[in-house]
């Protein structure tokens, strides 16, 4: 018998997202990036954008 789902439908790319969140932040943290292009502030610019555009409509 082969399943198709590791754990179950919804809870298998809950688990890929965060492995691949936790695996970036392991690489910003080895190999650092420039002032303003880690992925906190990247997330935070993109949110504040978007918030800034709902807004204003």
């Amino acid at each position: 018998m082969q399943y198709k789902y590791l754990i179950s439908r919804t809870v298998d790319p809950i688990l890929a997202i965060s492995i691949g969140t936790a695996a970036y932040y392991v690489h910003e943290y080895r190999h650092g990036r420039p002032q303003g292009h880690t992925l906190n502030e990247l997330v935070t610019r993109w949110y504040n954008e978007r918030n800034d555009g709902e807004m204003k409509n």
